[in-house]
């Protein structure tokens, strides 16, 4: 059920974040996906824009998508913070930063055919105004954005496509602009 190397486990948890195994980050995606422990980063510039991410090809959920700052899957023994500032590093090399946890919440979308998110998220934010160095095997580009015109060229999006593998911005991404906490940071 799960495979040997930590660097490829996700925590599977309960609907109340209690652990109840590891399994292997692929298989924990396949289908409807097993409910694991995961986080989002949403990090603003001096003026307020959101840095947002096209995806890389290479990824198994919202590849060639774009999507908020960041986002990973908490490994064994590593915190939700931890893993936060992990995936900033990993994905855009951003290593001077400092987040706040925002809140909470599950979450269950279809990504595409195969794979499915399930995931207990918890949400951080901060301002950032350094150097953003996409490692592209992650991601394929950045954009700061102003985050009024970002909400109205998703929702024209969603409206013009019903296909979540069609749309620009991967499916959680517009689950998490309609969270009330997010929803007040990108006002």
């Amino acid at each position: 059920m799960s495979s040997q190397n930590p660097l490829d486990q996700v925590i599977l948890v309960d609907a109340y974040d209690q652990q109840t195994g590891v399994m292997d980050k692929v298989e924990a995606h396949r289908g409807d996906g097993q409910r694991h422990r995961a986080i989002s980063v949403f990090l603003f510039n001096e003026d307020g824009e959101l840095l947002i991410q096209q995806r890389s090809q290479q990824k198994i959920v919202g590849a060639g998508q774009w999507a908020n700052t960041c986002c990973g899957n908490v490994r064994p023994n590593e915190t939700y913070q931890e893993c936060a500032l992990r995936r900033l590093r990993e994905e855009l090399g951003i290593t001077e930063v400092t987040l706040r946890s925002l809140y909470k919440f599950e979450y269950h979308t279809k990504c595409n055919e195969e794979f499915s998110e399930f995931e207990i998220d918890t949400v951080f934010f901060g301002e950032y105004v350094g150097e953003v160095s996409p490692n592209p095997e992650e991601v394929s580009k950045t954009e700061w954005r102003e985050t009024e015109q970002l909400l109205q060229e998703m929702a024209q999006d969603k409206k013009n496509s019903t296909d979540i593998t069609k749309q620009k911005y991967a499916p959680w991404f517009y689950i998490l602009v309609q969270q009330r906490s997010v929803a007040a940071l990108l006002q």
